[in-house]
């Protein structure tokens, strides 16, 4: 889009030597324009999650360029194929953490972690930086249909007006600020303006960060479009009277049948439009879909952001200076959710770049037929498949690491095993090998996801799971990041043995071959890692053995051994016993 005459994109490359990456700055706006420089993987971290930049697509680009800087970063090195893989599967482990809820994140980075890097170094980083480009250059182009066919909509209410305005009533920023261009909900908009069609935009501040107010506002000035900037809580009200003809927002998630998360407030909208039967319509691109989910309200994180934002608003005073102040009482608490979910029945339909359809599995999968049985084809951070993921259904909360005790102890034990090579990651990039506390009755502290590949970790890499259900393969878990792909299989030992106070998941050919040959204690072979089963036969073996400390190796997952004892002590000196005795 424009500014000022001259185009631009939220994200590139900087030319000529396409080292750096460019964001615009959405910190600083509306009252400064500013470009600012990526250097690193952790640079684009700390772009995200602090909200430098922000929008489901933008952020998915954002960890598309991040994974290219990460392969830079190897290519200064001169890494070998395994350390070019290991970069890679650190930088995504740091990029999926940034932020949970938009799908189009981890879709953008598992999608950089799949491309064939063979070749030289030199062949790596080109194939690195086409695919970034060309994650960017299809979320603008997706961006643009999304607008075309969301033309058609404001079209068909505007043959009614009379010549009026169509009033459009928005929410958070879905423009071309939250996407590479063109934006979601309001490229339709845009389009509408661009072909002489009269419309008006209700903007609301959304509260607490204000993205309506800065962003949303900012950007349909520089357009041209007329706005009018709103309360959150105004929508209803003008609704009521009749001066809502359609309302449009993004989305940052949409299950496979239709429910969608984005910006808290966003669902009250919905109830509001129902009730006084306004179009409400989601739009968004394809990477936004996860069609591994079904049930938006159970399995879609939400992310709980720092209650500072709630607490505190920046602006500019009378002098031209911003100033960020205190809106509450010293003493007064605030909770941040940054996302709601509305149920598909309240969306009227959702505007892609493939056409517009009915929020629901059947209308969503007439559009993407390919996904229909593809249970998981959009893989999330904690939803992927193959070793070394979670493919059990995740209830998950972010919030501050959890503080215990013993933590210490438990990092100080699963360092060692790092350093004995019983956890890890391997050469394709793949964590194994996890290691949990009990807290307090079957609730326990476990190292996150995709942690392998730090040889320590810190209180915020560690998950706390608040409860499990072992018939529904569901994990409900809270902290700064996902609990790791064997929680469930841990949480079985914990509910079969009172006495269990640590549990350590090891991978080892060496001790796994020499419990083999000693006819040691073995899961069912049929119980393969990732489902029920596996959890449940480990279960059975726990309480066959009967003691408060004990091994199992998992016939059905090659190499992947379960420890538990009484101590974080005890179990750790019990692994690497055998890591003696068998040769390790």
């Amino acid at each position: 889009m424009n500014i000022e005459g001259r185009h631009y994109r939220t994200i590139w490359l900087k030319e000529p030597e396409c080292r750096v990456v460019q964001i615009i700055n959405q910190q600083a706006l509306p009252f400064k324009f500013e470009i600012l420089d990526l250097h690193t993987v952790e640079d684009v971290c700390k772009a995200i999650k602090d909200m430098y930049v922000r929008g489901a697509g933008l952020i998915g680009a954002a960890a598309a360029f991040g994974m290219y800087l990460a392969a830079l970063k190897a290519y200064d090195l001169n890494a070998g194929d395994d350390a070019f893989n290991n970069e890679l599967a650190l930088a995504a482990r740091l990029l999926k953490n940034t932020r949970p809820t938009a799908s189009n994140l981890a879709w953008a980075v598992n999608r950089m972690a799949a491309v064939d890097y063979s070749g030289t170094l030199e062949q790596k980083i080109e194939k690195a930086r086409a695919e970034a480009q060309a994650i960017a250059d299809e979320d603008a182009e997706h961006c643009r249909l999304i607008g075309l066919h969301g033309l058609e909509l404001i079209k068909m209410i505007a043959l009614g007006k009379n010549g009026e305005p169509v009033r459009v009533l928005t929410h958070c920023n879905a423009g071309w600020l939250a996407f590479v261009d063109y934006g979601t909900a309001l490229s339709p908009v845009y389009a509408a303006f661009d072909e002489g069609i009269k419309v008006h935009v209700w903007v609301d501040e959304t509260r607490p960060r204000n993205q309506g107010a800065f962003l949303t506002a900012w950007e349909l000035g520089q357009h041209g479009v007329s706005h009018d900037l709103i309360p959150d809580n105004a929508g209803g009200h003008l609704m009521q009277h009749g001066l809502v003809d359609i309302v449009l927002t993004g989305a940052d998630r949409v299950t496979r049948q239709g429910d969608a998360a984005n910006k808290i407030g966003t669902y009250l909208k919905a109830l509001a439009a129902k009730e006084n039967n306004v179009p409400f319509y989601a739009a968004l691109p394809s990477s936004t879909f996860d069609f591994a989910m079904r049930d938006g309200l159970k399995e879609i994180p939400i992310e709980e952001r720092d209650a500072s934002e709630v607490r505190f608003i920046a602006g500019k005073t009378a002098e031209g200076k911003i100033e960020t102040v205190q809106i509450c009482p010293d003493t007064a608490k605030a909770r941040n959710w940054g996302f709601d979910v509305t149920p598909a029945r309240y969306i009227s339909g959702l505007i892609t770049e493939r056409g517009i359809c009915r929020a629901n599995e059947k209308g969503i999968l007439a559009l993407y037929p390919e996904f229909a049985d593809r249970p998981q084809p959009n893989l999330t951070s904690d939803q992927q498949s193959g070793e070394g993921y979670v493919k059990y259904t995740a209830i998950y909360t972010k919030a501050p690491a959890i503080k215990t005790p013993h933590w210490a102890e438990l990092n100080n034990a699963r360092t060692k095993l790092f350093s004995f090579g019983l956890l890890g990651v391997n050469p394709q990039g793949v964590s194994f090998g996890n290691v949990s506390m009990r807290f307090k009755g079957d609730e326990f502290l476990i190292s996150g996801t995709a942690t392998g590949v730090a040889p320590e970790l810190t209180p915020a890499e560690y998950c706390l799971v608040n409860s499990f259900d072992l018939a529904q393969n569901r994990i409900v878990s809270t902290g700064p990041i996902r609990a790791s792909s064997e929680a469930m299989t841990h949480g079985a030992v914990y509910r079969s043995c009172s006495g269990a106070n640590c549990v350590i998941h090891v991978h080892s050919g060496i001790i796994y071959r020499g419990m083999i040959r000693d006819g040691c204690l073995a899961t069912d072979k049929d119980a393969v890692y990732g489902t029920p089963e596996i959890a449940l036969a480990l279960a059975k073996c726990v309480q066959e053995l009967g003691t408060d400390e004990g091994v199992v190796y998992m016939a059905g997952h090659d190499e992947g051994i379960i420890v538990w004892g009484p101590t974080v002590e005890r179990a750790l000196k019990l692994i690497l016993t055998l890591n003696d005795r068998y040769g390790g």
